[in-house]
């Protein structure tokens, strides 16, 4: 037993070294480099008539430092949150507002160089009886790491995982015809109706109700008590998806005296000038400044009373109850 504890000894050791050269040895796999892709336009805005073929011209740029191939996809698109954030759907959508299918790109596959520039033809072609309003789809480009590209043979080989970044345009087609612009004012609110200072936080939800995306403009005025302008805010251009919302929020800086103020909003949108109104109060009320200025009346109306009852001379028995003089007799 006392020959086999060094031998053990000896093979304990050896095993810790191999497995420390095991760890400290491995060399961390380079990190991939950074994918920059930038579309032009980020959005494209465009109005025709029914039957009408429409032909624009996108890009698209490679940042990183490796060259890189995109697959070019279309697809509709719906909003569905008040942030207005486009979501891409892959099943059929509504006639009403589906766009896809009147789009085609060319090339489908671009190999772009690093830092230079691709150009991608896109043409949209509206059925003759395409209904009016907006039609709303976006071009994405999708870095691909493997596949042949087009039919000279250029070749990208994938370097390890796949590559999910992509970016795109979003298309906006607003086909000419009768259609409906209506807005609602959904929510035009302030945080605290009664606050003791600034700043003042107001808030406000417009909501399209028409056929076609809006763009409202206007601003927010607060006026105080004697309507006097105190703060002015410019109205976010911000697109309105038809039957989506979209959120505004403005801070009024600074504090402000006592009294109660006024916010309103005015804005109109659409080719019609639909008029999109509100108006709401919130007071101003620094409790703490008034805790102190009805301390301070107090104690002075305290010394004042104090000070005139000290001033005053003692009072004076009443006549009635005087001494009466006795009558000398002569």
């Amino acid at each position: 037993m006392k020959r086999l504890l060094p031998l053990l000894l000896f093979s304990l050791l050896l095993s810790t070294t191999y497995n420390l050269r095991s760890v400290f040895g491995q060399v961390a796999p380079p990190a991939p480099s950074e994918i920059t892709i930038t579309a032009v336009p980020p959005r494209l805005e465009v109005e025709a008539l029914p039957g009408a073929t429409l032909q624009e011209t996108l890009k698209v740029s490679n940042g990183s430092d490796q060259e890189l191939a995109f697959s070019i996809e279309t697809s509709d698109f719906i909003v569905t949150n008040n942030q207005g954030t486009p979501v891409a759907v892959s099943e059929a959508v509504s006639g009403r507002w589906s766009l896809k299918s009147w789009l085609t790109t060319s090339p489908d596959k671009v190999l772009v160089a690093p830092g230079q520039t691709a150009v991608v033809d896109l043409l949209i072609a509206i059925p003759a009886d395409a209904l009016a309003g907006g039609h709303y789809a976006m071009v994405t480009y999708k870095p691909i790491t493997e596949g042949q590209i087009g039919g000279g043979g250029d070749t990208v080989v994938g370097g390890g995982s796949g590559i999910e970044q992509r970016t795109g345009t979003l298309v906006y087609l607003n086909v000419i015809g009768d259609v409906t612009e209506a807005a609602l004012l959904k929510e035009f609110s302030v945080e605290k109706t009664f606050a003791y200072y600034g700043p003042i936080k107001l808030f406000a939800e417009i909501e399209n109700l028409g056929d076609v995306h809006l763009r409202p403009t206007g601003s927010v005025s607060v006026t105080n008590m004697v309507n006097n302008t105190v703060a002015e805010f410019e109205l976010e251009e911000k697109n309105i998806f038809p039957f989506a919302s979209r959120t505004y929020d403005f801070e009024v800086p600074g504090k402000y005296r006592l009294g109660r103020y006024a916010a309103k909003l005015t804005a109109t949108a659409g080719d019609t000038n639909v008029p999109i109104e509100g108006l709401i109060y919130f007071w101003i009320i620094p409790v703490k400044e008034i805790i102190l200025i009805a301390i301070a009346l107090i104690a002075l109306i305290t010394l004042i009373v104090l000070k005139r009852r000290r001033s005053r001379p003692p009072d004076t028995p009443p006549a009635d109850v005087l001494p009466e003089t006795p009558h000398l007799q002569g």
